[in-house]
């Protein structure tokens, strides 16, 4: 899994950005370009009004509401 993001990270560069929640498990987090609560992780996202692709990895009770 580590090499097939890394893949992706490169050919998508800068239009990629990856959010981890800080309850995401390390293996997750490791991937990410920021991390924080959902608060925080809006804010950093809107720095990169370029990127095309965005993967927010929440956690389960905030897909709940």
């Amino acid at each position: 899994m580590d090499r097939r993001i890394a893949v992706a990270r490169a050919k998508l560069g800068r239009r990629l950005v990856i959010l981890g929640h800080h309850y995401q498990r390390d293996e997750v987090i490791k991937f990410a370009d920021y991390t924080g609560d959902s608060y925080k992780l809006a804010g950093q996202v809107s720095r990169h009004p370029d990127a095309d692709f965005i993967v927010f990895c929440g956690v389960h009770f905030m897909a709940e509401s």
